[in-house]
């Protein structure tokens, strides 16, 4: 079994949540210090600043999460140097001068039980994640795996390459603000090149099989995440009904609602009441309600006209329903488009392994990924950047907790970057 391989396996039994990722990070600076890199790690890799407070882990928390990453084997001495925050950045500078390439591989995973049960590859071969709600449905675990082979092939040829190539492993993708801490940390403000990479994407709106690759998407959507509270009043359904006012009732309507908001003419937009939590008692007129939404949008237009829907809907339902709400902001991932520059570098390179059997130039994200606000930030510098698609044969869908995927798309995702490094930093 490819070393990389295992270390995927690794990854994927001990699964951390994002902002919890404390042994993940640790494993990977260890990793990474053995092949001969100097790591930043914790406040040096994140801006903790950038975290909103929605999601950011207390001093409580982050001691738990220190405390488990030890239990689960983890060094302690890398552990201390977390601090309590994930995130690792590691860099290989050749001495040489030239281009500043940076890589993004993102550690999080997502908060579902993992099945544990006869038939399914990682029960039985005994790598499935020991973590409650953690589950690495989503390939990170592969795609943190790709990251340190890639930088192990890196020592391999430094000599034949020139400029800096940086390694950016990134927490809470699943969540927010990874990107965007690492973003205002610096570490992309001399980027020139930027590449991400995501297994199980698809292309012309189909799965990408194992022996495929898409070379970059344009059509990252933004992504703004709320918490609604509706507040409305207690009271007995038999006694005094007329004297409630039913949040849960509410919180359904609305769901439908925002269910029922009409597409746009100008692109995709996606909505999602994920989560409703309401009422106190069965005997009881719910008197509050906790609704989790989610919306996206292609264009800044489109993320708007969404946003105000959304809020149209709200503002009806608490005048119908009389009764108030408030809301929580998580904030927003922006959307971003691949660079046809960076694309063609990518589609060379993988005309040069023969894995890859079928390659589209231009595939399908479906969704979000705050890759783009990377992406952006690169281009804002006169650079490029893409969000390459590996194909890989799945069991599931990502973002189901029986994801499992073809393993073989991790050493050729390792060979694809190492020939695009080698166009992008080749001693002329």
């Amino acid at each position: 079994m490819n070393e990389f391989v295992q270390y995927r396996r690794e990854f994927h039994k001990y699964p951390e949540n994002g902002w919890s990722e404390i042994r993940t990070s640790a494993r990977i600076a260890e990793i990474l210090t053995g092949m001969g890199y100097s790591c930043l790690m914790g406040p040096d890799a994140v801006n903790i600043d950038s975290v909103g407070k929605f999601v950011r882990p207390d001093e409580k928390l982050q001691k738990e999460n220190m405390e488990r990453a030890v239990s689960q084997g983890a060094n302690p001495e890398f552990v201390e140097k977390t601090k309590g925050w994930p995130g690792v950045v590691a860099e290989l500078d050749t001495g040489r001068e030239g281009p500043v390439t940076a890589f993004r591989f993102d550690i999080d995973c997502l908060p579902y039980d993992e099945p544990q049960k006869a038939g399914y590859r990682p029960y039985e071969e005994g790598y499935a994640s020991c973590n409650a709600d953690s589950d690495h449905a989503c390939g990170h675990d592969a795609h943190t795996a790709m990251g340190l082979g890639i930088a192990s092939e890196l020592q391999q040829k430094k000599d034949q390459l020139r400029g800096k190539i940086r390694l950016l492993f990134q927490p809470a993708e699943e969540t927010f603000n990874g990107a965007q801490s690492m973003i205002d940390k610096g570490h992309l403000d001399d980027v020139e090149n930027f590449i991400a990479m995501h297994v199980a994407l698809s292309a012309e709106n189909r799965p990408l099989p194992s022996h495929t690759i898409c070379c970059g998407c344009k059509d990252f959507l933004s992504d703004r995440q709320i918490d609604v509270h509706f507040e409305g009043r207690a009271a007995h359904p038999c006694g005094a009904a007329q004297e409630g006012k039913n949040a849960l009732l509410a919180a359904c309507s609305a769901a439908l609602n925002i269910h029922a908001i009409a597409p746009h003419e100008e692109g995709l937009c996606r909505v999602n009441v994920g989560e409703l939590h309401a009422g106190i008692a069965i005997n009881t007129i719910a008197p509050n309600a906790l609704m989790k939404i989610e919306y996206r949008g292609q264009t800044a237009t489109i993320a708007s006209y969404v946003g105000e829907r959304v809020f149209d809907i709200l503002d009806g339902t608490a005048k119908a329903y009389d009764l108030t709400y408030t809301y929580d902001d998580y904030g927003e991932v922006p959307a971003g488009k691949s660079d046809d520059a960076m694309m063609e570098i990518i589609e060379r390179a993988a005309k040069k392994i023969p894995w890859f059997e079928t390659i589209y130039f231009e595939g399908n994200v479906g969704g979000t990924d705050d890759a783009a606000a990377m992406i952006n930030k690169v281009q804002s510098n006169g650079g490029i950047g893409t969000y390459v698609g590996i194909g890989t044969d799945t069991t599931q869908p990502v973002h189901n907790p029986e994801f499992d995927l073809d393993e073989e798309c991790i050493p050729a995702a390792v060979e694809l970057c190492m020939n695009a490094l080698e166009e992008i930093h080749g001693i002329k």
